[in-house]
């Protein structure tokens, strides 16, 4: 373990003074979970954006269908509607 004074000297002399890079003190394995999570949030984004504008190709209304994902209508059409 260092001490305060050995982590300071470290902190401002790694990389060319610019400090450590922060994934360079995590090991690639530890951040696989965090990775995964987030690429399965993106295509959950991306498959209720399709669902949203389905459901309103479909006759949904804005209100229902920002009901039905906990906003407002006005939220619901300025998130999902294209033009």
């Amino acid at each position: 373990m260092m001490t305060d004074e050995e982590l300071t000297d470290w902190i401002e002399n790694t990389n060319n003074g610019e400090g450590p890079t922060p994934t360079s003190t995590t090991e690639r394995s530890d951040l696989d979970r965090l990775i995964t999570a987030l690429h399965q949030r993106d295509r959950a984004e991306d498959d209720l954006a399709d669902a949203v504008r389905e459901a309103h190709s479909l006759g949904a209304s804005w209100a229902v269908i920002g009901a039905t994902i906990g906003m407002t209508r006005q939220g619901a059409h300025k998130k999902y509607a294209k033009a």
